[in-house]
């Protein structure tokens, strides 16, 4: 294993042999010492057992009123030695160390009577017993006394047993003390501690052994799902690897877990590469029609430029005919006058035949130059004015690209269907850029209206320009003729001309309403116009601001895309 896993501190094994063997030690320990408790108890309850056994075995042996005469100098005494026979002999046969006969005189101190014991250190009769009488005085008074315990001394290891002696009265004349040998019992005890030490710690090897085992074999499955889970992060993400335990514990669960959580994370990453792809494929297709789009609206863009332009050159031609409609005007307001003139001085008139025959012969020349002139430039604005009739065909295409928009913007919520969440917000994009087609195709229509409105009123003014032009040929020219004709009798039928000349001037009026009509037309054309012109304009801002908007969708879906590629790098780094 890699030197950069391994274990900062203890591992599981270290700690859970560490943690085992504790355990292991205090049971041991509880129990060793539980056992040897119980087995000490047992040997000094059967020591204390065999001591009260023996006292009362010699006490047997002891005659009250024999003891009541045992006193100091009683040594040589039949009564003594007999006695001391008795006690020797019960000694012996009952395993005591020390047995003797204690009394006491009125002020309570006591003294040997009858010492048992053989060697050089036997207490004779009358001899002082160290010990204080309040350690015997529950004895005097009659009860019998039994250490509980092994007292350790420097004459062994002693059980204490204290009768009262009674004498045929039935008064206590001395006590009865056996000290029984308990070292046979204290060795036993040794012993079952030395044993109760030596099982306690083949017990507490043989169990750490035994944990040993067991905890290395769990080990061994730790390190070879440990090995497998290094494999699985260090093959360079091959998720088709799979944890190979059949220890039938729960290492084997786990392994079933792990392999579970990598089919898991393996299909997982199978969607993200799929849907990767997808995602890939389709935000390529939005970057094409993107730049589709972006082509067909500066297409629009240009378009309405160029409409923008013609509108203004068609404003320019009202402006123009308006002019020159003006300058008709006036020439029939003074046609009129003149006319009214002659039909007031028409005697004086007649005076001058001669002379408005020449001058007749002038104005019909004049009047037929300018005719000519005038018909020239009217037909040369209406066919300048005619320039509106474009602004179908704008609008046409206008109405064509949006229909292209519309579809577009369909293929583009289509497609952000298809990518699901993350083409969401391209989705608000291309509604918007649906409702700016629909939108677009509203101001197309209204403009196409408002053309033709414009073309009709054009027609209109081209037919009243004809009327006007035929009426100036055919009746002021037929007029000029008719005056050179009639000139030399103009002094005849005086008359007859004031009444042509009236007649001529009510003409003329008529005229003048037939040109004010003319130019109330040419003037709500150019209202048209200039507003076309504006609706144009409008459109080409918004052409502009929708180019815009699509350049900075452009950017996201490219961005869309290298995140895309991105994302399948990242992907492509797993085997699956």
């Amino acid at each position: 294993m890699d030197k950069k896993n391994k274990v900062r501190k203890l591992g599981v094994q270290a700690k859970v042999m560490i943690l085992a063997s504790i355990l292991l030690l205090e049971v041991c320990a509880i129990m060793g010492i539980n056992g040897y408790s119980r087995v000490k108890t047992g040997m000094i309850e059967l020591g204390v057992e065999e001591a009260e056994m023996a006292v009362r075995v010699a006490y047997d042996t002891v005659d009250g009123d024999t003891l009541a005469t045992i006193k100091a100098g009683s040594e040589e005494s039949e009564a003594y030695k007999s006695l001391l026979a008795e006690l020797r002999q019960v000694q012996q046969t009952c395993g005591i160390a020390y047995l003797f006969t204690l009394y006491k005189d009125d002020d309570n101190n006591l003294y040997y009577g009858v010492d048992a014991d053989a060697s050089e250190k036997q207490a004779y009769p009358g001899l002082a017993y160290e010990e204080p009488y309040s350690y015997f005085a529950s004895v005097f008074a009659g009860e019998d006394y039994v250490e509980q315990s092994i007292v350790h001394t420097e004459y062994g290891d002693l059980i204490s047993a204290y009768m009262p002696v009674y004498d045929s009265t039935g008064t206590v004349v001395g006590i009865l003390g056996c000290d029984y040998d308990a070292s046979y019992i204290q060795d036993r005890i040794d012993a079952a501690r030395r044993s109760t030490l030596q099982i306690a710690a083949i017990c507490l090897v043989s169990s750490f052994i035994l944990l040993k085992l067991v905890v290395g074999g769990v080990m061994k499955s730790l390190k070879k799902v440990d090995r497998k889970i290094y494999d699985l992060v260090h093959s360079e993400g091959d998720l088709t690897q799979k944890l190979d335990i059949h220890s039938g514990d729960e290492l084997e669960l786990i392994a079933e877990n792990v392999n579970t959580l990598l089919e898991h994370i393996r299909g997982i990453m199978l969607n993200i590469s799929q849907n990767s792809a997808k995602l890939g494929e389709s935000t390529g297709n939005v970057v094409e029609s993107l730049a589709s789009a972006k082509d067909g609206i500066s297409d629009v863009s240009s378009t309405m430029e160029e409409m923008s332009a013609a509108m203004e050159e068609t404003s320019a031609s009202l402006c123009q005919v308006n002019e020159s409609v003006g300058s008709i005007d006036a020439t029939v307001v003074s046609i009129a006058n003149k006319a009214s003139s002659e039909s007031v001085s028409s005697r004086e008139t007649a005076k001058k035949v001669q002379e408005i025959y020449n001058q007749a012969q002038n104005d019909r020349e004049a009047a037929s130059k300018q005719t000519e002139e005038m018909s020239k430039v009217v037909n040369e604005k209406i066919e300048r004015s005619k320039a509106v009739e474009q602004i179908d065909a704008l609008t046409t295409e206008i109405l064509n690209i949006t229909d292209q928009t519309s579809l577009l913007a369909l293929n583009a919520n289509i497609e952000a269907a298809r990518a699901g969440e993350a083409g969401r917000g391209f989705a608000v994009v291309a509604g918007e850029i649906g409702s700016l087609a629909a939108n677009s195709a509203k101001a197309a229509e209204e403009i196409q209206r408002v053309s033709k409105e414009v073309i009709d009123a054009v027609n209109d003014l081209a037919k009243e320009a004809e009327q006007m032009i035929r009426f100036v040929n055919e009746t002021t020219m037929a007029g000029y003729e008719k005056l050179l004709d009639n000139s030399r009798d103009y002094q005849k039928d005086v008359e007859h001309l004031s009444a042509t000349m009236q007649e001529f001037a009510t003409d003329s009026v008529e005229l003048r309403e037939n040109i004010d009509s003319i130019k109330e037309a040419v003037e709500a054309v150019n209202v048209a116009v200039e507003e076309s012109t504006k609706g144009v304009v409008s459109v080409t801002e918004v052409a502009s601001d929708l180019t815009e908007s699509m350049e900075n969708i452009n950017e996201e879906a490219n961005a869309n895309k290298e995140v895309t590629v991105q994302l399948g790098e990242e992907v492509g780094k797993f085997k699956l």
